[in-house]
């Protein structure tokens, strides 16, 4: 009897520049960052990833097997991001035991949760995996929901004030 909760990811396609294209792409303009890399998931460097991938608040992560399967597309948005979502993943054994690598592709931290949920559906279309990679499910969005969501101006960044007179547009006060 095993002390595994759930059964190993089905192994999905594997992990090249076109689907890494399909998950940048269904991100649009939210995707930030430079091209996905692959981050070890191996034991010896997981704890330096997990501390890397902290940093990552929102977007969308393929975890790969030592043979560069997919064997998980998953999204994260805040809530302790992409670090935090792969340790929950990670805690399950029989996923620990096959996840070698992880490809992340950022999204501005400042999206909406339906954009990056949208970004998720749309790529798992894309890359076509509804139906082959067993019960693994991702939300259904058509794509004019899609666009709708992913082109939809994110919520205003907290920037820092402006010092006093910054806001005069270079014209001193006294100027009328």
């Amino acid at each position: 009897m095993s002390l595994d909760c759930c059964a190993e990811p089905v192994a999905g396609p594997v992990v090249d520049t076109r689907v890494l294209r399909h998950t940048w792409t269904a991100l649009g303009r939210l995707a930030r960052g430079g091209w996905p890399v692959p981050h070890g998931l191996e034991s010896g460097r997981r704890a330096q990833t997990l501390s890397v991938l902290d940093e990552v608040l929102a977007g969308l992560y393929l975890v790969v097997d030592a043979g560069g399967r997919l064997r998980w597309l998953g999204k994260a948005h805040r809530d302790g991001g992409v670090g935090a979502r792969l340790r929950v993943h990670l805690s399950h054994p029989e996923r620990a035991r096959v996840f070698a690598a992880v490809f992340v592709v950022e999204a501005d931290p400042f999206s909406p949760p339906k954009a990056i949920e949208a970004a998720e559906g749309r790529a798992a279309d894309v890359i076509g995996l509804r139906g082959r990679m067993g019960p693994r499910t991702w939300p259904v969005v058509t794509e004019a929901q899609w666009l709708a969501l992913v082109t939809a101006r994110p919520a205003q960044r907290v920037v820092r004030p402006r010092p006093d007179g910054a806001d005069s547009g270079g014209r001193s006060a006294g100027r009328a």
